[in-house]
């Protein structure tokens, strides 16, 4: 049940519906979140209760068009809280961080709702019967499923758990029901690589899921008191790609490693045709393809009007050949601009965590408080700093790195486009 607190006048319930009625059903369904009303929206016609001044009742709709919405607004009872998750999985990430951090930081979930809406990645050990039912019913798809093994004893070991529902019979229950899996194995070093890897791919290429992204391990230095993990060799690294390889040739884009497996076995990523309509990218799939297909594009439009200056981009030691290659792009298509790449070192999380998005202003101050910044501006990508915000991991916002920088920063999407305005253009529309 919820408190209506808006009701558009393009609504087909404006004038029957008010501000402060409480919605307690849809279609006949208890209103419990937001997927309630979102698949109600999705009806041309059908039935709202509410409770008015005490007393329930139930209001017809019917959209004058497909495209119409209910045009209702909620208080935050139905907000979607996330489900906190229940396991101990030997690599997870949210332990290896270091304190002080913003404390959504810290929270670890396991929501089928968040997999479908922002696609983030779900074990299925915390979906009791009605949660997998409400799938069912909803047809939420596609959903993120991280599998890491299909051997039940292997998972449960990575999972840190004694036990759980199988998996594998739930995944087909949603498959069986049209609904579409992208799955993903985090790969740990002489845990679930090799036939254990092999075994996984051939029962969820059996199954019918739609993609699996196999990712090296994360690890970073703040890992006092946890299970020793070591991360992948550039040989390993390159037998999981060999492995990813062959069931991509069973079926073609079923299968793929990670970009950053390709930067541990020090090989080169594939072209953006290898990754179809890139269904992984949230998973680190396809990002350097996708990124120099949009450098490429952005170039060759050559619309762009610039004066002379000199900018400096800032990035991960993982992606430093990637942006260095893209200014040599961009350099050699607008001689008037210099680009200045500089890969940060990150101290805050150890060294051996390279990606451009766990930067932090603390590691950008650390290595530029000594040499400092000669060039007009800086740009950063916007995967250093808090979704919808100016914030990066270490609570430091972007205003103050400026000032301590003594430099004005262009954040930019991290897209080839953005990158190619935001080095040509700065700030400026």
């Amino acid at each position: 049940m919820a408190k209506v607190t808006g009701v558009s006048n393009e609504s087909p319930l404006f004038g029957k519906i008010f501000v402060d009625d409480e919605v307690t059903r849809l279609n006949g369904r208890e209103f419990v979140d937001l997927i309630d009303y979102a698949y109600a929206d999705s009806f041309e016609e059908g039935t709202i209760t509410v409770i008015r001044e005490g007393k329930p009742s139930e209001i017809a709709f019917q959209k004058d068009y497909p495209e119409q919405t209910l045009g209702l607004e909620f208080d935050s009872s139905v907000e979607i809280t996330p489900v906190e998750c229940c396991n101990n999985c030997i690599f997870c990430f949210v332990k290896q961080l270091p304190e002080g951090l913003r404390n959504t930081l810290y929270v670890k979930d396991d929501d089928y709702r968040l997999s479908f809406i922002s696609g983030s990645y779900i074990t299925c050990t915390n979906l009791k019967e009605k949660d997998v039912q409400r799938i069912l019913d909803y047809k939420l798809s596609p959903l993120y499923i991280s599998v890491h093994a299909t051997d039940e004893e292997v998972r449960k070991y990575m999972l840190g758990i004694k036990r759980a529902p199988a998996q594998m019979p739930m995944l087909k229950r949603f498959i069986d029901a049209g609904i579409v899996l992208n799955a993903q194995i985090v790969l740990v070093p002489g845990v679930n690589d090799g036939a254990i890897l092999k075994k996984s791919l051939d029962d969820l290429l059996e199954l019918g899921v739609n993609t699996v992204a196999i990712v090296p391990v994360g690890l970073t230095e703040h890992r006092q008191g946890l299970q020793k993990l070591r991360r992948q060799t550039k040989e390993e690294a390159r037998e999981a790609i060999a492995i990813a390889e062959e069931y991509y040739q069973k079926k073609p884009y079923f299968c793929f490693c990670a970009d950053e497996m390709y930067q541990v076995a020090e090989m080169d990523v594939p072209d953006g045709s290898y990754y179809g309509s890139y269904d992984q990218i949230e998973n680190g799939v396809g990002l350097i393809a996708k990124f120099n297909e949009e450098v490429d594009y952005a170039l060759s439009k050559k619309t762009h009007f610039v004066h002379r200056h000199s900018v400096a981009v800032l990035t991960g030691v993982s992606a430093e050949s990637v942006i260095k290659a893209a200014a040599k792009k961009v350099m050699q298509a607008y001689p008037k601009v210099t680009i200045h790449v500089y890969a940060v070192e990150n101290d805050f999380f150890g060294r051996t965590v390279t990606v451009t998005g766990l930067v932090t202003a603390t590691d950008i101050l650390k290595k530029f408080s000594s040499i400092g910044l000669t060039e007009d501006y800086v740009a950063i990508p916007s995967v250093m700093l808090k979704e919808f915000g100016d914030v990066f991991l270490d609570d430091t916002d972007v205003c103050s790195l400026e000032k301590k920088l003594g430099k004005k920063i262009v954040v930019t999407p991290s897209t080839g486009e953005g990158f190619v305005h935001a080095v040509l253009r700065g700030d400026k529309k």
